[in-house]
């Protein structure tokens, strides 16, 4: 998958808070203007998940979990 392209529900992918790598399945993948949003079933807080824009691929949401490591520099 090109990371233009829409992400498919369900994906892994490995996500950054507070300088630590998790991980979580995409889901709600919703289209917008210049690319689309989406939540991580593991991340959010009480209000409910967290809406995601695809932009932040490869700065705060990784494919691997390598990238995600990279990223802080372990």
């Amino acid at each position: 998958m090109r990371r233009t392209d829409m992400i498919e529900e369900g994906t892994v992918v490995y996500y950054l808070d507070e300088d630590l790598v998790h991980s979580g399945r995409v889901t709600d993948v919703t289209p917008v203007s210049g690319g689309f949003t989406f939540s991580i079933g593991s991340y959010g807080a009480c209000e409910g998940p967290y809406v995601i824009a695809s932009g932040q691929i490869g700065k705060t949401v990784f494919f691997t979990e390598k990238e995600a490591k990279d990223r802080l520099g372990l």
